[in-house]
């Protein structure tokens, strides 16, 4: 015969089961880091980033301290709040960032709003006011979003170098980006970064006669010790535009130093090396697209000589007037040869090559995009918008590169 269970036993029992349950339920919820599910949406992102927000605890052991503050700081925010226009709004960068930003771009810029805080920690996802998504990077996307987020369309390389795989996505191609950050100037977010920027400033009109004068004095002595003509830093030794070709052209008439992969090596620092030895630098691009200016034009800026421009963009938009050399403005790499030639017997003519550092500056590192991008975040009175087909505004309409040279030579 067997032996019968009590009532008491059976419930007891119960009891045991219902809070055995209840306990791995509520262990596996803090481990998956997810807060106020109730008022939260579920996403839909591919396995990768699941993977990634899963193990979220693990990842953030590698990071330094300051994101593990960061982290702990930001898990911390009141949703609450998060309508209020004062409020500190997260700004989600996914998928291979720095993971160590914080706020620390708007500082650096002295951002006139600073109540962002910029995380490559993907857990919060859901706690996000801003995904910005480097379409390069991208090994996965988030599919949904909360009815407050943006995301964003960012992107340095021009359209030549973009990720055809991911922009052809129609998932990401198509009613998925709401902003763009970009190098164009008609994005919502004109970014420069790392490429710099020709700044304005009244410096000179701070400091008396004598030092001007030695100012002067110094970049007299600097020019007449400039012995070499033209130098070229470079890396990718063959490019769909043809730079390359214009070089060989212009080797032709004057003598052109190459340094780097397609070249010699430097016999000591390639920069230096442009402010005591070299009048010209060939700011090449190896793409023809509006607006697209890299660090090339801005480094020969810095190391005092006069950079040789070949690019697809309006110069004049972004450096004053006579701070550097067009070569599409010539007819011929010969005629611009020819012109080099005059500027290297004149030290007067070539001097006023650097008339613009009287009342402009360089930055190496332009972060004002990261200002907008917050204040836009701030901003409750911007209208709803969404790029229908974000490769037709990246890579065609206002975006299209040029592709033919052979017409220049």
């Amino acid at each position: 015969m067997r032996k019968r269970v009590s009532a008491a036993s059976y419930y007891l029992m119960l009891t045991s089961f219902i809070f055995v349950v209840c306990f791995l339920a509520f262990i596996n919820y803090q481990h998956l880091g997810v807060t106020h599910s109730s008022i939260l949406p579920k996403f839909s992102i591919s396995r990768a980033s699941q993977q990634q927000v899963s193990h979220a605890n693990d990842a953030e052991n590698t990071n330094n301290n300051t994101f593990k503050n960061l982290n702990k700081k930001t898990n911390q925010i009141d949703l609450s709040n998060q309508s209020s226009s004062d409020a500190l709004k997260i700004i989600l960068l996914w998928s291979t960032w720095s993971s160590t930003m914080a706020d620390e771009p708007l500082v650096k810029a002295r951002c006139p709003v600073t109540s962002c805080i910029f995380t490559a920690d993907m857990s919060l996802i859901h706690q996000s006011d801003v995904v910005v998504l480097y379409v390069d990077t991208l090994t996965d996307f988030p599919l949904n979003r909360r009815p407050h987020q943006r995301f964003v369309f960012a992107q340095l390389e021009s359209p030549d170098n973009t990720k055809m795989a991911t922009i052809n996505d129609p998932r990401l191609r198509y009613d998925y980006f709401n902003w763009t950050m970009t190098y164009r100037r008609d994005s919502d977010i004109f970014l420069r970064d790392y490429y710099g920027s020709v700044i304005k400033t009244n410096h000179y009109s701070k400091l008396n006669t004598a030092k001007i004068s030695n100012i002067s004095q110094e970049m007299t002595a600097l020019i007449r010790g400039k012995s070499k003509l033209v130098a070229w830093f470079v890396a990718h030794c063959s490019t769909p535009i043809r730079r390359e070709e214009y070089v060989r052209q212009l080797s032709d008439f004057v003598t052109v130093d190459i340094y780097g992969r397609c070249g010699k090596d430097c016999p000591s620092n390639c920069d230096d090396l442009l402010r005591t030895d070299y009048k010209f630098y060939l700011a090449f691009e190896n793409s023809w697209c509006p607006d697209y200016i890299t660090e090339k034009f801005i480094r020969p800026l810095v190391y005092d000589s006069v950079p040789i421009v070949l690019g697809g963009a309006n110069y004049s938009h972004f450096a004053p007037p006579h701070s550097y050399i067009n070569a599409r403005d010539f007819d011929s790499p010969k005629e611009l040869a020819d012109y080099l030639i005059l500027l290297d017997k004149s030290d007067d003519l070539y001097a006023r090559y650097f008339d613009w550092k009287r009342d402009h500056d360089i930055t190496l590192l332009d972060l004002s995009g990261w200002c907008d991008l917050c204040e836009m975040a701030h901003d409750d009175t911007l209208p709803a918008k969404t790029y229908r087909d974000i490769k037709q505004w990246w890579m065609l309409d206002d975006g299209e590169c040029e592709t033919d040279s052979n017409k220049y030579f």
